[in-house]
């Protein structure tokens, strides 16, 4: 699987248009037509619905792309913004989600390696080893008793 490039500079962009939508208190809907805030998108929506919506808002902005530009109202024209403006922030919030999750994979991958490395190295090791260790611990509580 390749790995997520989610740069400082996709952040900043995603934080600020999540920003400028809480602000004005915009909401993104759904195929079912369930309105979504930044909230929703950024921490309960799945990959897959986000993909979905990002897939909708294309089809939008592509269909008020082909009307004629000669005849467009200023509506139409702050519309297709929108639409650009909220597609552009679904896909940095899915590229965002690819990137924690890649994070969170790491962080267990690294753990469950460090364990395993632990046990080989404890079972490698001799008696002597091991008694020298005991003898350290056991030497650690008696001095922590006398005071």
């Amino acid at each position: 699987m390749a790995k997520v490039r989610f740069t400082k500079e996709h952040y900043v962009k995603m934080s600020s248009l999540a920003f400028a939508m809480l602000i004005a208190n915009e909401t993104i809907s759904t195929k079912m037509g369930q309105p979504l805030n930044i909230v929703d998108l950024l921490h309960t929506t799945t990959i897959g619905t986000l993909n979905d919506i990002r897939l909708g808002l294309a089809k939008q902005i592509e269909k008020l792309e082909s009307q004629d530009e000669w005849v467009a109202s200023d509506y139409t024209q702050e519309k297709l913004e929108s639409l650009k403006k909220q597609k552009e922030l679904v896909n940095l919030i899915i590229g965002w989600k690819r990137y924690k999750l890649e994070a969170e994979e790491t962080k267990r991958k690294k753990a469950e390696l460090t364990e395993q490395l632990k046990n080989l190295k404890e079972s490698t090791k001799t008696p002597e080893d091991r008694i020298k260790e005991l003898e350290a611990q056991l030497a650690g509580l008696d001095a922590e008793e006398d005071f």
